[in-house]
């Protein structure tokens, strides 16, 4: 027995693909946390390794960790620029020009 030429099985792949509900696959994607659309981790906890009893269970609680660190040091980045840009605006400020 052969197997089926390429192009026959991907046209299973793909009618197999179209036979899911969109839902069904938006929430596999978030399982694996291979979505990207929803900023600040309001997903996290449908990561499947993240669940109670899993894998991974105390991998949440990390992740939000993390992110919690990288938003401070985002922040702290911001801070910093619009301290430079205050200094770098006062140079060029009328404050140094003298008036008769």
């Amino acid at each position: 027995m052969r197997a089926p030429p390429m192009d026959v099985y991907l046209q299973w792949i793909v009618d197999a693909w179209k036979s899911l509900p969109d839902e069904l696959i938006k929430k596999s994607f978030k399982g694996c946390a291979l979505t990207t659309t929803v900023p600040g981790g309001s997903e996290d906890h449908l990561i499947h390794c993240f669940k109670t009893n899993s894998e991974v269970a105390s991998g949440l609680d990390a992740l939000k960790k993390t992110r919690i660190e990288r938003s401070l040091e985002e922040l702290e980045d911001l801070i910093e620029e619009v301290d430079l840009s205050e200094e770098e605006y006062q140079e060029d400020s009328d404050s140094s020009l003298i008036f008769d």
